[in-house]
């Protein structure tokens, strides 16, 4: 019952809003976003920790600044998807797909690499025109599951597997059949994988689509939105990465997802206000409620 009440409040508000001029629901989403910054304590703790260890020579205003406007343009995010079906329509502009084709003409399948950032399923729009796997995580309210997954088939003409201890298992069964696929895997959240090197502190990265990339042999290319001034989106698709082979697959693993760790950090630096800083990428929050430990930077001051 209580899921069900969800559900049925979330679709209430997704009315009220559709009835407002797609301007003032962005300026409502403004709103929001400044809200969260300044209400949600540990969130905005988490996030001022990592843009001090991202970019300890900007000031904490600049930081603050970045802070905030990230907090909004994640809103306006999950906002945008309650209107997808226009929104995709009229609002999206795709930047080199060309680097798409031809990845896809060489006929094992394209593995794109998606950043959590600005109008992060957007970007999931790279593979435009060709058939599209990505992976979501379930919702633990099964109405609001159903719901987001018949929209993201329908919207952005997809397979969506909900992530479990079979998702490798299908992803591999797609790569198997006679049709190739587009892949669009989000690769820079904290997850089971190898251990990196990012902004110069250790943690651990997501392997999949560098793991899939190096067995089939496909094309792997970085993707990422930009949430624009005028609340378009802009995605933006890189060519295409070389891997490094040597006769030690493992550590192949490892080194090319530093690459691709390395190459994440350098778009977040040219546009930090577009990733979401507000995940704890490094358990800096963890160990400090857990521990009491205070970040590696602040240790050092004391």
């Amino acid at each position: 019952m209580k899921y069900r009440i969800q559900f049925y409040l979330l679709l209430f508000f997704r009315q009220i809003l559709l009835w407002l001029p797609e301007k003032t629901r962005f300026a409502f989403g403004n709103f929001l976003g400044k809200t969260a910054y300044y209400f949600i304590k540990s969130r905005r703790q988490t996030t001022l920790w990592n843009l001090q260890l991202a970019f300890p020579e900007k000031t904490e205003e600049e930081r603050k600044k970045i802070a905030i406007h990230s907090y909004q343009i994640m809103i306006k995010y999950f906002l945008s998807t309650l209107w997808y079906d226009s929104y995709l329509q009229e609002k999206v502009h795709i930047c080199n797909q060309s680097s798409v084709e031809k990845a896809y003409q060489k006929g094992r399948g394209v593995m794109a690499a998606v950043m959590h950032m600005g109008n992060m399923e957007s970007a999931v729009k790279a593979g435009d025109g060709f058939p599209i796997v990505t992976v979501a995580k379930d919702q633990r309210n099964p109405y609001l599951e159903k719901f987001i997954i018949e929209s993201r088939k329908k919207n952005l003409k997809l397979d969506l597997l909900t992530k479990s201890r079979q998702t490798v298992r299908q992803l591999q069964n797609y790569q198997k059949k006679e049709k190739k696929y587009v892949y669009a895997l989000f690769s820079d959240h904290r997850d089971k994988g190898a251990h990196v090197h990012f902004f110069g502190l250790e943690t651990v990265a997501p392997t999949g689509a560098v793991s899939l990339a190096y067995k089939y042999n496909m094309p792997l290319l970085l993707v990422y939105s930009c949430l624009e001034e005028d609340n378009s989106s802009s995605i933006y698709i890189s060519e295409e990465i070389p891997l490094i082979r040597t006769e030690n697959s493992k550590q192949d693993i490892l080194e090319n997802t530093q690459v691709l760790i390395h190459r994440m950090e350098d778009i977040i630096r040219k546009h930090p206000e577009q990733w979401m800083w507000f995940h704890d990428r490094w358990n800096l929050y963890r160990d400090f409620k857990k521990e009491g430990l205070l970040p590696p930077f602040l240790r050092e001051k004391k």
